[in-house]
């Protein structure tokens, strides 16, 4: 904490379409979310997955915060409990849970939090109750928000699209692991940031998106010689070293590929779902 004797800031004023970025939702009370349109991001990988159910098929996505709450909101959506005994050749029923704990696949579910799992044949016409352990947590903490867009690499010029001209307060919010900064989700605001701030926004002045968008500098450093870029970068964050313990790194390469997933998943925090965005409305004015 500062000292208690110490004066108020200087006046830091913005005019216009300010920008904030959070480094992790403890960094932000959700009231100083309330009427702003919020982007969060997990970049490894809920952002992503969540994406990808939509882009296949899924009619829905319902997050909650822990598996008992999950389990609760399949009931009570009229899934079938005992579908995963019976395996993909018995049936999927109508609701299936996906998610993790500790990046793997939870007892019980159907899919894990892989993108490359939400196939059409698998989410087509299917609601999906989902939680993770940090990406579905941030998009809670961001209920109050007026809107609320997942955002990441894999759907950068939608997310950019949907707010780049909104005059409300824009906030991206990084879903963090197990309430740590990562380089992973900090690389996608930065890149968010950097496409922002070229379309006029300004930044506030705290200086979390400004060390966002110095990384994401150093990735197009990168990619000019052989360090791969964005990819190499997402790698070697927590969240990608945590992918190659558990043997997932193969998820990199759509996690880390700008516009891999071109879609704009929205959550209506209200209606506690998440559902694609109109797309027309998604690429207003850029």
């Amino acid at each position: 904490m500062p000292a208690p004797d110490l004066g108020p800031a200087p006046a830091h004023v913005i005019t216009e379409r300010p920008l904030a970025v959070h480094l992790l939702p403890a960094l932000v009370a959700p009231e100083a979310l309330a009427g702003g349109v919020v982007i969060m991001i997990d970049a490894l990988r809920a952002s992503v997955t969540i994406s990808a159910a939509l882009a296949a098929g899924a009619t829905r996505v319902v997050p909650t915060l822990t598996v008992e709450d999950a389990l609760a909101a399949r009931e009570k959506m009229g899934g079938d409990p005992l579908a995963h005994a019976r395996g993909s050749l018995g049936g999927l029923p109508g609701v299936l849970l996906g998610g993790e704990r500790g990046g793997v696949l939870i007892p019980g579910f159907d899919l894990d939090n892989s993108p490359r799992a939400y196939t059409p044949e698998r989410v087509r016409g299917k609601e999906i109750v989902f939680t993770t352990a940090n990406g579905t947590a941030a998009l809670l903490h961001a209920a109050r928000a007026a809107e609320v867009y997942i955002g990441a690499v894999s759907n950068i010029s939608l997310v950019v699209g949907a707010v780049a001209l909104e005059p409300r307060p824009v906030h991206i919010l990084c879903a963090g692991t197990r309430g740590e900064i990562t380089m992973d989700d900090c690389l996608a605001a930065g890149l968010i940031a950097v496409r922002l701030v070229d379309a006029g926004r300004q930044l506030v002045s705290d200086d979390s998106a400004r060390l966002c968008i110095s990384l994401a500098r150093l990735a197009r450093v990168h990619a000019e010689g052989e360090a791969g870029g964005v990819l190499e970068l997402m790698r070697e964050s927590r969240g990608g070293r945590g992918l190659e313990r558990i043997g997932l790194l193969d998820d990199l390469s759509v996690c880390a590929r700008i516009d891999s997933v071109p879609v704009l998943p929205r959550f209506d925090a209200a209606r506690g779902e998440i559902t694609r965005a109109d797309e027309r409305a998604a690429t207003r004015g850029v």
